[in-house]
């Protein structure tokens, strides 16, 4: 039986009976994959850009992708986004075996993440699953805008399979379509996930589904002589969730490179610092609409910048007094204790949600 889960019981949902403004979406993107600086030296190459710069459709989609505005947690200041140089690093490096998709059509805005299965390497680039499974979801929500995030990822894996440009590998994913009524839905599966936040507080998160200690929920195109003990998880064994939206919520897309790193409750926190950015009198001259894409523009990266800050923490700050990494406790609780953070690619999408203003 197929379960589908209602949303934000205790928050007051938006009634959609009495013909409210449509809302839009503001989103913010910003990803950096783990051997970039300051991981690596800045003059080290790249170890993979996917199917990046490839003539083929597929290859066409992932560049017009990664042309998108985005940070990778640099914290340049900069209103209204980033600079040429920040934006030439975040080609050079990109996403590492991350990947994400946004299709915005009007009616609806679908945005998507996915975490490539690093294991797969040397012998198959794990990016390449992740960036064709985000293809293929694109597709099938820019063929049919209002197609149940579920029913996409489906059609996604589906397609996939059939993807003689993918010959083996496994990701995460999670995607999220958003209404103009306010109405939002999700699939969820792996340790990937999405969060939603309102005045203030995390209203929502998703639960990470694992098989095993750092083993997630994945799915996965398999050569037959590697099938044996292969773990092949299917679309429908995703969490699906239905929820309402209203003005000022955040929705926060991220792989685990951010939820492995940064614990929960950091999100409000740095987003309520984001916010007391916006409002100090040297950015009263933004309008609404300027504001609600700063906000979702800034916490994407700020959001990045705690994470890849959160790597380098070795679990010995302030004499064992310090926070400690998610990864760090849920590897003691498995009686491995991998102490500080987990250098690891990832990726943020934020949707700031307004109401549109004539």
């Amino acid at each position: 039986m197929r379960l589908t889960r209602r949303l934000l019981n205790a928050a007051h949902p938006v009634s959609h009976a009495t013909q409210a403004p449509p809302l839009v979406y503001n989103l913010g993107l910003s990803y950096a994959a783990k051997y970039s600086p300051p991981f690596v030296p800045a003059t080290e190459t790249p170890e993979s850009l996917g199917f990046a710069g490839k003539p083929t459709k597929l290859g066409k989609w992932v560049d017009a992708m990664r042309s998108l505005q985005a940070g990778r947690g640099v914290l340049r200041a900069r209103e209204g986004g980033w600079d040429e140089g920040l934006q030439e690093e975040v080609q050079k490096w990109g996403a590492g075996e991350d990947f994400f998709g946004v299709v915005d059509s009007g009616q609806w805005v679908n945005i998507a993440v996915s975490d490539g299965v690093g294991g797969w390497a040397p012998h198959y680039d794990p990016a390449l699953y992740a960036q064709a499974l985000m293809y293929h979801y694109a597709s099938a929500v820019a063929s049919s805008p209002s197609l149940a995030p579920w029913d996409a990822l489906q059609k996604a894996y589906e397609a996939i399979n059939a993807d003689e440009a993918v010959k083996a590998g496994s990701a995460t994913a999670v995607g999220v379509s958003l209404g103009q009524t306010g109405k939002g839905r999700a699939v969820n599966l792996g340790d990937s996930g999405f969060s939603i936040l309102r005045r203030g507080q995390t209203v929502f998160e998703t639960q990470s589904q694992t098989h095993f200690f750092n083993c997630p929920y994945q799915l996965s195109k398999v050569p037959k002589e590697m099938r044996n003990g292969a773990i092949t998880d299917l679309p429908a064994h995703g969490q699906r969730y239905e929820f309402d939206l209203q003005p000022g919520d955040v929705v926060v897309l991220y792989t685990d490179g951010l939820s492995d790193n940064l614990p929960a409750a950091h999100v409000p926190a740095l987003d309520a610092a984001v916010l007391r950015v916006l409002d100090e009198e040297a950015n009263a001259h933004l309008e609404h609409g300027e504001k609600a894409a700063e906000h979702a523009r800034l916490l994407a990266d700020v959001l990045v910048a705690a994470g890849r800050s959160a790597m380098a923490r070795t679990g010995d700050e302030e004499a064992g007094q310090g926070w400690r990494t998610p990864f760090d406790i849920e590897s003691e609780k498995e009686g491995k204790r991998y102490k500080g953070g987990k250098v690891d690619d990832i990726t943020v999408l934020t949707a700031v949600v307004s109401e549109r203003l004539v």
